[in-house]
């Protein structure tokens, strides 16, 4: 499969996900849950779900907890709404790219 075929699957797959959380877990988390990025398999059966979770630690881990919770609802909402022969199988993760960059401009700033 083409390379620009994953990128689009992963587009619609990032926005049905935003959807879902816009809808059903809006008010259910104390963080602030956005998608960051979707990264498919290039077989399109696996998508690895990267969210940014705005809050403090125990906000961060509650709303990480349930993300996982919704897994299995947040998968069924996208087989809905992005047409695809198979389901892709969701794998859920915390993107701490922020941070890093953050703690990587602390770096160069203090040398």
């Amino acid at each position: 499969m083409g390379i620009a075929r994953q990128k689009r699957v992963a587009e619609a797959v990032r926005a049905a996900v935003a959807d879902y959380l816009i809808l059903n877990l809006a008010n259910a988390t104390p963080g602030f849950v956005s998608v960051s990025r979707v990264r498919m398999a290039p077989d399109l059966r696996l998508a690895s779900v990267y969210f940014t979770i705005y809050g403090n630690e125990a906000d961060v881990a509650y709303s990480f907890k349930t993300l996982e919770r919704h897994s299995s609802q947040i998968r069924y909402h996208v087989g809905q709404e992005v047409p695809l022969k198979y389901v892709p199988e969701l794998r859920l993760f915390i993107d701490d790219s922020l941070e890093y960059t953050d703690k990587m401009n602390q770096v160069m700033k203090d040398l």
